[in-house]
């Protein structure tokens, strides 16, 4: 079998993976816009969130030979992100794929093409995010197969490296690279953690004007 392994990276340390666990991509994006994928990748089903470091695999169209690959290298909480080299046309990823991750302790999948089952995988809750669905579906090609796994990918217009962190829910997916992560935490922390929480503010009908940090969050006020 044809398939490359490079050896896996690991960069995250758990406590920052973790505290991800509770920041929403739209926080994210107060804070910066770049490491986003595009608004094709959608989740196949709503109500996800999906954190933890990337498990990147190339594989040629209509061969899927690598998802099986990819299965067995997991680690629990795992991400596996699939670059399918632009064929959106045959699923590379189904519910027995889904399953046999789930089981291997993988968090989800982030693919750049085509997945199938989609009622399967809604009914078993694992987070799976595709470019498009599609009835057809690639061929295992045993000895035959081609693709990689653990090498940089492109995955929703953003380069994806083995160990990046992946956090992605209903309002998209961001890619942070290892040494930007804290960094990134904190600023978030610090812009929506630090005062009131905007929302019940609203709610209990107080002034936009007396919020703390009403300009930050709305500029001038009237």
């Amino acid at each position: 079998m044809s398939i490359l392994v490079q050896e896996r990276v690991d960069a995250l340390p758990q406590w920052v993976i973790e505290a991800y666990q509770s920041i929403g991509v739209g926080d994210i994006g107060h804070i910066q816009h770049f490491g986003f994928m595009d608004t094709g990748m959608r989740p196949v089903w709503r109500d996800i969130r999906l954190v933890g470091p990337a498990l990147t695999v190339r594989m040629p169209p209509m061969d899927i030979t690598a998802n099986r690959v990819a299965i067995q290298q997991a680690r629990p909480g795992d991400v596996i992100v699939v670059d399918r080299l632009n064929s959106t046309e045959d699923a590379c990823w189904g519910g027995v794929a889904a399953l046999l991750a789930k089981e291997q302790g993988a968090a989800g999948l982030i693919a750049d093409g085509a997945v199938t089952d989609t009622m399967e995988l809604t009914d078993l809750r694992w987070p799976v995010y595709s470019r498009t669905v599609s009835g057809k579906v690639g061929r295992v090609h045993g000895e035959d197969g081609v693709g990689e796994v653990n090498v940089p990918v492109s995955c929703g217009g953003v380069s994806v490296n083995p160990g990046d962190l992946i956090v992605a829910d209903d309002d998209g997916v961001v890619v942070i690279r290892p040494h930007e992560a804290e960094d990134l935490l904190g600023a978030v922390k610090e812009r929506f953690g630090s005062h009131p929480d905007i929302r019940q503010w609203i709610r209990d009908g107080k002034e936009l004007r007396d919020y703390p940090h009403a300009r930050q969050f709305f500029g001038e006020l009237q």
